[in-house]
């Protein structure tokens, strides 16, 4: 059988940044390199990957532009890993709640069905070492009531449940819910004990250290259920004050 040229296809060179890029990226999803890590600097990279400043710096800037990175400036300055989330949506999400076009409504809904699996498999995933990081995040939520620390102490066991429920992709699917409720709620600065009291979190706390399963489900639906109508009277006030 004879083949004829046009079964063959061209060879794509790829740039030297997007290799460089590329492998950086794969190690950051491989979990060599986590949320808060510094990336190499300019000049560990240039000599590990045999390239130029340029290709280093166009490698790290598809990084930051990918939201992988975040560019920090100074002596103690360099790329330093994201969180892993779906920013993107959720500052799109964000705007299309400041124009009208979505709900508190709607995003917890999408919590509701997300989260009490989360708490589920934290507890069957809870160690001695994340019992401790959790009790702290619930002991701590009252340390300030300013913005914007208040948001994130009270969304702090949110964050540390969806940590360990060993699926990066609900890890990320529901600090994105997350973050958003906190942007929003941060924009607009309602007292923080009426839309998120103290307390709340205990009985899911309580569950997920025990390793009950279906008691962190039920906990964490009946939590979210409350303050969901917190959620919906604060957000009612916000837009009848346009």
């Amino acid at each position: 059988m004879v083949l004829t040229l046009s079964h063959f296809k061209p060879i794509k060179q790829v740039k030297a940044s997007d290799e460089v890029s590329n492998q950086l990226r794969s190690a950051i999803f491989e979990g060599r390199y986590t949320a808060g890590d510094k990336l190499p600097s300019e000049r560990e990279l240039i000599e590990t990957f045999e390239v130029s400043r340029t290709v280093v710096r166009e490698a790290i800037k598809a990084l930051e532009a990918r939201g992988l990175v975040e560019i920090k400036q100074g002596a103690t300055g360099g790329a330093f890993v994201k969180e892993l989330t779906f920013e993107r949506l959720s500052n799109d999400c964000k705007d299309l709640f400041f124009l009208g076009n979505m709900s508190f409504s709607e995003i917890c809904q999408a919590r509701l069905a997300i989260e009490p699996v989360v708490a589920g498999l934290a507890a069957k995933h809870c160690t001695d070492e994340q019992a401790k990081i959790l009790l702290d995040a619930n002991n701590n939520e009252n340390q300030t009531l300013e913005y914007p620390e208040t948001v994130l102490l009270r969304s702090r066991v949110h964050y540390v449940l969806a940590d360990m429920c060993n699926n990066r992709f609900l890890t990320a699917i529901d600090k994105s819910l997350i973050q958003l409720v906190g942007s929003i709620t941060h924009t607009f600065q309602p007292d923080t004990d009426k839309i998120h009291p103290p307390g709340m979190h205990q009985s899911i706390v309580d569950a997920v250290i025990a390793g009950n399963e279906v008691a962190a489900e039920t906990a964490m639906r009946a939590h979210l259920t409350e303050f969901l109508s917190l959620l919906e009277q604060i957000e009612a006030d916000y837009r009848n004050n346009q």
